[in-house]
């Protein structure tokens, strides 16, 4: 599996608040990228928890149980737990000071294995996939825009600049529980991940030329076409922290 991950804190924040991973053994392989919220610490410690935990849960399922072991059914089953573990995680750090209260993060995970590649995912990072040069969103948001859009009270076109564009509607460490929407995904060439930081400035479209490495004539390597990405969100104006996971095949 060919892949390339970055975050970077952008141009207008002081801190990150991203966090992401990328990990695999002969079976396996699974990516995830947090958005953090709530305060400089908070949501940095929300999105770090996060992350660590749901890895903590995929690393340790695979350590004692076979790959061959698992069918669609069971590997739903594990991504909900991992999402209910790191849920309760954030929510318990919450808990524990002040400082923390309202803390979270949103989330989005995606993991292969010999049954198949299956995401999860929470409030309104992203996952892409890019199938014969075309892209699709494959996670839905958990966003008051998205909301409207489906309720017919605002076009698609009108989200980027809604005034309420970044109010999530679901988030992981916020309440005792969340639930996170399950997908699995048949076909790709290619599938990204990636915090609002990249969608937010750089358009669905670009996005995907970038993927596809269709911008040079040679084609760049995953982690030059994530350092692309980033690059040209930093040129859009910079104004949240961006991570990109990229992985698939040529």
């Amino acid at each position: 599996m060919k892949y390339g991950g970055k975050t970077d804190v952008g141009l207008k924040r002081n801190n990150n608040q991203d966090s992401y991973a990328v990990f695999s053994k002969d079976d396996y392989f699974c990516a995830i990228v947090c958005d953090g919220m709530g305060g400089a610490k908070a949501g940095n410690i929300a999105s770090s928890l996060a992350v660590k935990t749901f890895a903590s849960v995929i690393k340790k399922a695979f350590s004692v149980r076979s790959a061959d072991d698992y069918s669609e059914s069971a590997i739903r089953i594990l991504l909900k737990n991992a999402i209910d573990e790191a849920n309760t995680i954030v929510y318990e750090k919450s808990l524990t000071s002040p400082e923390y209260e309202g803390m979270g993060t949103t989330m989005v995970a995606v993991l292969v294995c010999l049954c198949g590649t299956f995401a999860i995912n929470v409030g309104d990072s992203r996952i892409y996939r890019q199938t014969d040069g075309s892209l699709t969103q494959i996670s839905k948001d958990h966003s008051f825009v998205q909301y409207l859009i489906e309720k017919g009270e605002i076009k698609p076109s009108e989200a980027a600049n809604h005034p309420n564009k970044n109010i999530i509607l679901r988030a992981l460490g916020v309440n005792e529980y969340v639930e996170g929407d399950y997908y699995r995904i048949d076909t790709y060439d290619r599938i990204l991940l990636c915090s609002d930081g990249l969608t937010n400035h750089v358009s669905d479209a670009r996005i995907g030329e970038i993927i596809s490495g269709s911008y040079l004539s040679k084609k760049p390597s995953y982690k030059s076409r994530v350092e692309k990405l980033i690059e040209e969100a930093n040129a859009g104006g910079g104004l949240d922290n961006i991570t990109a996971i990229l992985f698939g095949g040529e």
